[in-house]
């Protein structure tokens, strides 16, 4: 059986990559494809949860009895976590309030915020979500304890959500702010002297390249359009036979979709989708219908979307076969990416090489990467230390 427990903060892998995203599956749906192609060629992601998802849905009915049992739900989505994790090849994963300090400034645990719906693919907060929740935890306090861990860690890349969340939740937003002050905390190098200041004794990190996991619009409509018409052809059910649905291409479209000018890069991640599809389907409480082409075929091949997704609400949403993301201002310092030897204190469960299939071991495979990143330069090295190939 897979552990639901998060790696201990003295076990964490230095350098690659680090995502800070909301909840258990936030991760998967937002970057997965990022996580996965990163772990494949070799590096070491680290992934921060804000919280548990105890508020969240729960789609079949064999698991209805988790649903409003929150000390239940947690476990489940934390096990349901671990596994995801595990397929992506996440190799080190912790909550937001796992990490150390601050005590007296913020209560020893995060809970789901909650949210409505207020529209198709837009969410709102709820009136009820409580001192405790993620949103609610001041972003300078939640923020210091992730620079904290950024300093530890000494990422070259950080992935998190654009400024909107993606659709609006509130936790999401909370991510993003808590995530984009702590690595502008993390680079300060005036002098700490509290010894509950998670940045007491750590030398400052300035990250190279911050990223927000966006969509670019034009492929987002495209993928739509690929659905609706798979969907028009063969109607998809939920786990409860319920009829699934999809955004319209040419309706409104969540904030995450971001138009090709501010579009950085876009890689090809086909070659981790199984990983990530395996991934999705460990989220059994809150993603059902999760579907991959057969990309083998070659009448499969240059379409739009490599299969789909749904959610609790029952919306059906585009796997696509490449990531797309915004390099941040200043955090975009693409050509001082490296790959250095890894220092870490944990053991492996499941070497990255052996996952992948990658001749040799998780040491070969980082060295890939810096042979790769020989000779390249601005968004092409970035494309190349992430494992991907650039799409036009």
């Amino acid at each position: 059986m897979t552990s639901t427990q998060g790696t201990r903060t003295a076990e964490l892998p230095t350098g690659g990559v680090l995502g800070v995203f909301a909840h258990p599956d936030d991760e998967t749906l937002g970057a997965g494809g990022l996580l996965a192609s990163a772990a494949r060629v070799g590096l070491p992601v680290t992934v921060v949860t804000g919280n548990r998802g105890e508020r969240g849905q729960v789609i079949p009915r064999e698991l209805a009895h988790l649903d409003g049992d929150a000390p239940a739900l947690v476990h489940e989505r934390e096990r349901e976590l671990a596994h995801a994790c595990a397929e992506l090849g996440v190799r080190a994963r912790l909550f937001l309030d796992q990490l150390p300090g601050l005590a007296a400034r913020r209560p020893p645990r995060f809970t789901d915020s909650g949210m409505v719906w207020t529209r198709p693919g837009l969410a709102g907060p709820v009136p009820d979500a409580g001192p405790d929740a993620q949103s609610s935890v001041p972003v300078e306090v939640a923020a210091r304890l992730l620079a904290g861990l950024v300093r530890r860690t000494r990422p070259q890349v950080v992935i998190t959500e654009e400024p909107h969340g993606g659709y609006g939740h509130p936790d999401h937003v909370h991510a993003h702010q808590v995530t984009m002050r702590a690595v502008e905390m993390a680079a300060d190098a005036a002098e700490v002297d509290d010894a509950d200041d998670p940045l007491t004794g750590l030398e400052p990190w300035h990250v190279p390249v911050v990223l927000w996991a966006v969509e670019s619009e034009i492929r987002m409509r495209a993928a739509l359009h690929w659905l609706e018409e798979k969907l028009a052809r063969a109607p998809q059910f939920g786990a409860r036979g319920d009829a699934l649905a999809t955004l319209p291409a040419g309706s409104e479209l969540p904030s995450l979709a971001f138009p090709t000018s501010k579009v950085d890069l876009t890689i090809d991640t086909t070659a981790v989708l199984p990983a990530v599809v395996a991934a999705m389907r460990a989220y059994r409480t809150q993603l059902q219908n999760v579907h991959l082409e057969d990309l083998s075929r070659s009448e499969q091949r240059d379409q739009p979307a490599c299969g789909w997704v749904a959610v609790s609400n029952g919306l059906l949403l585009p796997i696509m076969g490449s990531a797309s993301m915004h390099l941040v201002p200043g955090f975009d310092r693409v050509d001082e990416l490296v790959v250095e030897p890894v220092h870490h204190a944990y053991t492996e469960p499941v070497p990255v090489a052996q996952r992948y299939g990658l001749a040799g071991t998780f040491g070969l495979a980082a060295l890939d990467v810096k042979n790769r990143l020989a000779d390249t330069r601005g968004t092409a090295r970035l494309a190349a230390f992430l494992g991907g190939a650039v799409l036009a």
